[in-house]
């Protein structure tokens, strides 16, 4: 008879134990799942960054050099003198 008591009271303790366990261990595995996808959410983030960024410094190479062919053109009309274009090439450069 007493063992069937202590037998009794450890199948309450181990599911006393399971009870009490299983709420922290499923909070562990769904905070793991958010930060995988915030962790993937961020890649994306900055390939699309990434992206944006060359696309600007395409295009201000792009301007860029279609401004200094405006100087160029300006100079080769005599409507600039060669100091002045090289000003005006030396400051959109910089």
């Amino acid at each position: 008879m007493l063992g069937y008591f202590v037998i009794g009271i450890c199948i309450f303790l181990l599911i006393a134990v399971i009870y009490v366990s299983a709420k922290p261990i499923s909070m562990g595995i769904e905070a793991r799942r958010n930060n995988k996808e915030n962790v993937s959410d961020n890649n994306f983030e900055t390939e699309d960054n990434f992206l944006d960024k060359e696309q600007d410094v395409n295009q201000y190479k792009t301007n860029l050099s279609d401004e200094i062919a405006k100087l160029n053109e300006l100079k080769n009309q005599g409507i600039l003198s060669h100091e002045e274009y090289e000003k005006a090439k030396n400051k959109l450069l910089d």
